[in-house]
């Protein structure tokens, strides 16, 4: 394919209808039958001994970290959401990519804000302290049309966007092994929203296409978090949230993954460059086998990497650092975010 420079170059399709529904029971169906879910935990929990429903000291923080990771992902969410529907030029940029893009960002948006709404929630009802962040939205918004001029907690713009994730999910290894992969794109330091009023078609869809590799970069960090969390829990109700809400991660990464099907070869021209992606390897969009375990032992399709050092809260606190999401924020900020994620990594399973 030749390279794209122009946003009205790019195809317009979607081959994803059915697969979402598909993808949506089956997920649903997962979280019921394994474990308890949010809305049915009432009759299987009252079933379940009162020892093994009160959360334990690491299940309170394991949770207070989880509610930590949402509010930030609500953060960016919003601001990918405000912009895609209220910014006209970088609206018609996303559904150059996949006409259901500017849907797909605020359904997001709604299922991280509902994560956050709910974990913190249920903290309260069991007598702990909610996490509140609202002390370190210090950042700045975006100044553009569609943005709503308040203070967040995140930055968009100067992402280092790790899209390593990418080859992952296609190869038989896995991090917990320390198996590297290559990044299938260079993204540093790059805007993944306008940041100025007037940019140019090429521009808007340069920034609409490093979000694109951004979203399943986030989605999938979430899926190897609640993944690792899952393995700490003690109580039944720490068990049942997390296992709940962490497939609608998994959901989200899914669709991300296979929105990348509708990218193309693109050149910024100035750095930023898409290249040509074997279409055998672009509709690759289930995960391969991989290690797992041991490698002594089948290769089996699973999410990777799970482990504490890999996935787990200290690890996914450092990667979004990396990313440069945090960009301008206090040291009081790291300080808060890393003693949660602390807390949470030291939680153990018992009994």
């Amino acid at each position: 394919m030749k390279p794209v420079g122009n946003p009205r170059a790019v195809p317009r399709f979607s081959r994803r209808r059915l697969f979402g529904k598909a993808g949506e029971f089956g997920l649903a169906a997962l979280a019921t039958s394994s474990v308890v879910g949010c809305g049915t935990s009432r009759l299987a929990a009252a079933a379940a001994p009162a020892a093994k429903r009160k959360p334990t000291k690491g299940d309170v923080a394991i949770l207070r970290f989880l509610a930590a990771a949402e509010l930030l992902e609500t953060d960016l969410w919003e601001q990918y959401c405000e912009l895609a529907m209220n910014n006209d030029g970088y609206q018609e940029a996303l559904e150059q990519i996949d006409e259901a893009m500017v849907r797909y960002i605020c359904d997001n948006t709604d299922d991280e804000r509902a994560h956050a709404a709910f974990i913190n929630a249920y903290l309260q009802s069991i007598g702990e302290d909610p996490v509140n962040l609202d002390a370190f939205r210090t950042l700045p918004s975006v100044p553009v049309k569609g943005a709503e001029q308040r203070g967040r907690l995140t930055s968009l713009t100067g992402l280092t966007v790790d899209t390593s994730w990418y080859n992952r999910y296609r190869e038989p290894g896995n991090p917990d092994f320390g198996d590297t992969f290559d990044q299938i794109v260079t993204i540093h330091d790059r805007a993944t929203v306008p940041t100025a009023d007037g940019l140019s078609d090429t521009q808007l869809l340069a920034a609409a296409l490093a979000a694109a590799f951004h979203f399943p970069s986030i989605e999938q960090g979430g899926s190897s978090l609640y993944t690792n969390m899952v393995t700490k829990a003690t109580s039944a109700d720490a068990v049942a949230i997390i296992a709940s809400i962490g497939p609608t991660e998994v959901f989200h990464f899914a669709i991300w993954m296979d929105t990348l099907e509708n990218v193309p070869v693109f050149d910024s021209g100035d750095g930023f460059v898409i290249p040509d992606i074997d279409d055998d390897v672009r509709e690759a969009v289930m995960p391969e086998p991989c290690k797992f375990f041991s490698p002594d032992l089948p290769l089996c399709s699973v999410i990777r990497p799970f482990t504490t050092e890999k996935a787990g809260a200290v690890a996914a606190a450092t990667g979004l650092t990396a990313s440069g999401l945090f960009s301008g924020q206090s040291q009081a900020f790291f300080d808060a975010v890393n003693s949660l994620a602390t807390a949470a990594d030291a939680a153990r399973r018992t009994g």
